[in-house]
């Protein structure tokens, strides 16, 4: 529930069917790689042998095509170019949108409907409608995971998915330098009020990796200010800048695919493992009582002493 102009409203959120977790990957800041990091980390998910999908909600510029090699280069024309508003939310599964797979991922993306070079420019309010719809109208089947590449910002289609889907977990993107951080708190701060738990941050560009020498420099200076909320989030995930795996995500081939041994795609890898183990402690708790279940005898009150 939240408050609003005095009133307690009772927030009614929708889980989808079939998604054992929905995950959003979101940042304040644009440019810090959030694309990057949804799909390796996707195909990370994916290599640990789940069912794993991926949203592009980002309809200003979608980047999940391009990084997957599923590009789109031709401009839409007519009902080519028409997106999935004016459907219902509950579509028969012969009528749903059929994902495409790439790396054992299943796609979705308005980069499919338009050009890569085409211009969508949506109102806000339709923006988060149209993610939403996406969802539902998409047949994902059955899936392990299921993860959104937000836009930056906080606006939409964050709004509508924090009100209205049920959402396991946030991921937070930044990079090393205050700037973004500043914008990552406040990234946090919109899923925190929002009451979905955030599981962690990926710090991407962290130090860049010399194509020559091997060698690690920072590119970024580092914050010397303490974020306190931020502070106290997991780091999933220190993600370094190497050339050779922007010129692959380039061409189509994330680099934990083309360079599964180099250190950008082990530290993707972790990142999965991290997501993975968190989730996991998220959904199975441990025992408030656990001696209980295996018949221990609970120590005896003061008054069960006198008695």
């Amino acid at each position: 529930m939240y408050k609003g102009s005095g009133v307690v409203q009772r927030i009614q959120r929708t889980r989808l069917e079939q998604i054992d977790t929905l995950l959003v990957v979101g940042s304040g800041k644009g440019g810090v790689g959030k694309s990057t990091v949804s799909v390796n980390l996707a195909v990370a998910l994916a290599h640990q042998g789940l069912r794993v999908g991926l949203l592009d909600g980002d309809a200003y510029g979608p980047s999940v095509p391009m990084m997957l090699g599923v590009r789109k280069r031709t401009t839409s024309k007519g009902a080519e170019a028409v997106l999935p508003l004016a459907e219902r939310q509950e579509l028969p599964r012969e009528k749903k949108l059929q994902p495409l797979v790439r790396y054992g991922v299943k796609i979705m993306s308005v980069g499919f409907f338009i050009g890569e070079e085409q211009a969508v420019a949506p109102m806000p309010d339709v923006l988060g409608m149209l993610i939403r719809q996406l969802l539902h109208s998409v047949d994902w089947g059955a899936l392990d995971y299921l993860l959104i590449d937000l836009p930056p910002g906080t606006s939409e289609p964050q709004a509508t998915l924090c009100r209205e889907i049920h959402l396991d977990g946030a991921i937070l993107v930044t990079t090393p330098q205050d700037i973004a951080r500043i914008d990552t708190a406040k990234a946090l701060a919109m899923f925190q009020q929002s009451r979905v738990p955030v599981l962690g941050i990926v710090q991407n560009m962290d130090g860049f990796l010399c194509p020559h020498c091997g060698g690690q420099v920072d590119i970024f200076p580092r914050s010397q200010e303490a974020r306190s909320a931020l502070d106290t989030l997991p780091v999933l995930g220190r993600i370094p800048l190497d050339p050779a795996a922007v010129v692959s995500g380039d061409k189509g081939h994330p680099v934990i695919i083309s360079l599964p041994d180099s250190p950008v795609a082990q530290a993707f890898m972790l990142a999965g493992q991290q997501v993975v183990s968190l989730i996991h402690q998220r959904q199975n708790p441990p025992s408030q009582n656990p001696g209980a279940s295996e018949g221990i005898i609970e120590e005896k009150t003061e008054h069960d002493r006198e008695d």
